[in-house]
């Protein structure tokens, strides 16, 4: 996949999906898998983009322009990937980076997400636009640096 294509309206539509089962189980008190209750509780986090999940042809197919602001999806998608980073401690640096705004900063734990997610989200960014892996280096080490 080159930058210019981007994933396919099948794979964007696949992976939304995804996020709003969980979502509708979860408000429905249904049954769900651990990765659901993580995707729920990330989702939970996030008031301002329920509305999103009112009308599921628009949640699925919706393109968002960057001159919107922050893609709902791709937020909610860097914050799952941050917690489960923060859960296996992978890289370290990141949990470290969380320890330290919480302890020591003294964040408000989302607050202490969305430094850390920055962060992740200029990785993925660069990584995308030069069309290569994100450089897990240099993103450990800024990590690193916010903990500092």
């Amino acid at each position: 996949m080159t930058e210019q294509e981007g994933p396919s309206r099948e794979m964007l539509r696949a992976h939304r999906q995804i996020f709003w089962d969980a979502w509708h189980k979860a408000q429905a008190d249904l049954p769900i898998n651990a990765l659901e209750v993580r995707i729920a509780r990330v989702i939970e986090m996030h008031p301002e983009y329920h509305h999103f999940f009112d009308d599921m042809d628009d949640f699925l197919d919706r393109d968002f322009e960057v001159n919107d602001g922050m893609n709902p999806y791709l937020h909610l998608s860097l914050h799952l990937a941050l917690e489960e980073q923060l859960a296996t401690k992978q890289p370290p640096q990141a949990a470290n980076a969380m320890v330290h705004l919480l302890t020591v900063k003294k964040m408000d734990r989302h607050d202490a997400l969305h430094k850390l997610l920055e962060i992740l989200a200029e990785t993925v960014y660069y990584a995308q636009r030069a069309g290569q892996e994100p450089d897990v280096e240099a993103y450990a080490r800024r990590m690193k640096e916010l903990a500092c």
